[in-house]
């Protein structure tokens, strides 16, 4: 005689019957009906992946649009094209995923039921992630940075802005590395393209020189860089004069104020022209001086005395 099942045996094998049954189904509906169970199936699912593309591709096309008609301005539109499209994309996948689930057969009001409970345990479970979209709306709204400003960022990160979105920020640096930021952990924003910058160029030489030629020679550096960048610079160039001396020499200082976009080119052309104007009169940059004395002169001068 067999010996009596117990009750976790006998549920284990009822459930193996329902799966076996289910998988029975399945098959009998394939193979009664394939056109219905497969290939139409099939085909509707092509067909709303190929119209989520398209309207992807139109909705682009429309926003990209409507912005190049508007009045505002180039880096905020931008930076808005970015965050909306990125916003309707998710969008129109998400409608897209739940319509194919319908057309082949799975119950949505289950699913949208356990992504609300799971969007609610995520909600709890990933802060940072939550942290990071608040900033990310905070730092859209605020404007403290746009596509294409050029930013310093926590005081370690300089570069482009290439993207905000609202939940990481790229900045690609000079030499071309990108840089992926939550928007949580960005803590200063140094923006350089906020209406107006200030160059500030030292300019350190011997101090036996002629201080009264000096001061001459970097006034015409200045005059030189007026009528070359008069279009870019808001106030006149000008030598503020004597800003610091030590073992180097004595350090002067010239400044203007430019448009933020010109600010890099400017600063570097006061430097050349100060050093042109310099060298015209014979007057070098200071450089670090060392005085080395051997052992042999020490003992040299020491027999003298």
């Amino acid at each position: 005689m067999f010996p009596p099942t117990t009750p976790k045996e006998a549920t284990t094998t009822a459930a193996t019957g329902d799966i076996l049954d289910g998988f029975q189904s399945f098959w009998d509906r394939i193979t009664s009906n394939p056109m219905n169970s497969i290939v139409f199936p099939f085909f509707n699912i092509v067909l709303v992946m190929f119209l989520a593309w398209l309207v992807v591709r139109v909705l682009d096309k429309v926003i990209d649009q409507a912005f190049s008609l508007g009045k505002v301005e180039n880096r905020t539109a931008k930076t808005l094209v970015k965050l909306i499209k990125s916003i309707s994309h998710y969008v129109i996948y998400f409608i897209a995923a739940l319509t194919v689930l319908a057309k082949i057969g799975i119950n949505l009001g289950p699913v949208l039921a356990g992504a609300g409970i799971l969007g609610l345990a995520i909600g709890f479970g990933a802060q940072n992630l939550v942290r990071d979209i608040i900033t990310g709306f905070f730092m859209i709204f605020e404007r403290q940075l746009e596509v294409g400003d050029v930013v310093q960022i926590n005081g370690q990160i300089n570069g482009t802005v290439e993207e905000v979105g609202l939940r990481i920020t790229k900045i690609r640096e000079y030499n071309q590395r990108l840089h992926y930021l939550p928007n949580g952990t960005i803590t200063q924003v140094t923006n350089y393209n906020r209406e107006k910058m200030r160059a500030i160029v030292p300019v350190t030489v011997p101090s036996d020189s002629d201080l009264d030629i000096v001061d001459e020679a970097l006034k015409e550096a200045c005059m030189t860089v007026k009528e070359e960048y008069k279009d870019q610079i808001i106030s006149d160039p000008e030598v503020v004069g004597i800003t610091n001396m030590d073992v180097n020499g004595v350090q002067f200082t010239i400044t203007t104020i430019a448009t933020p976009e010109e600010y890099f080119i400017v600063e570097r052309a006061m430097r050349k022209q100060a050093v042109l104007s310099l060298h015209k009169r014979g007057i070098t940059i200071a450089t670090p001086r060392s005085v080395v004395v051997s052992t042999d002169q020490l003992k040299g001068s020491t027999k003298k005395e």
